[in-house]
Parts: C-alpha cells; sequence; structure tokens
C-alpha cells in the first residue's frame, strides 16, 4: 500500500491506523517505486507473521486514549 505525505523522513516504523483508528500497517517513508516521494506502508498482518517466524513476539498494545481522527480534513 502506499500514501501521500504527511509522512517524513524519521516517521518510519511509526503505526498507521484506519479512520476507526485500527492499526493496519507500519509507516516506511520517501519511496521511490511506484510513485517518487510516496509513503509506503506495510501489511500489518504479514509484517507480525514474519517477525513471529523469525522468533520475535510482538504484542499489540491498545492505546490510552479514543481515536477521535480524521487528523485531516477529507
Amino acid at each position: 500500500m502506499e500514501t501521500i505525505t504527511p509522512g517524513i523522513p524519521g516517521d518510519s516504523g511509526s503505526a498507521f491506523i484506519d479512520k476507526g483508528g485500527k492499526a493496519l500497517g507500519i509507516l516506511s517513508t520517501l519511496e521511490i517505486a511506484p510513485t517518487p516521494t510516496s509513503n509506503g506502508v506495510g501489511d500489518l498482518s504479514r509484517e507480525l507473521n514474519y517477525a513471529a517466524s523469525h522468533g520475535s513476539s510482538v504484542t499489540l498494545a491498545n492505546g490510552t486514549e479514543a481515536f477521535r481522527g480524521p487528523l485531516l480534513p477529507l
């Protein structure tokens, strides 16, 4: 998946959530393909499966506040 900015250098590894506040992937900023300067977003289920298959134990944690998004006007 890809998105347009607002992801900026330093944001890589941040959680990416849908409009309902559910985690869907991890942000990887500034890809060159398919669109230069687009932001890549990994598929969360694939990322968790990859981590588990390589011996890492990863647990999702609930946030501390209710999601109020979207932050940007649609």
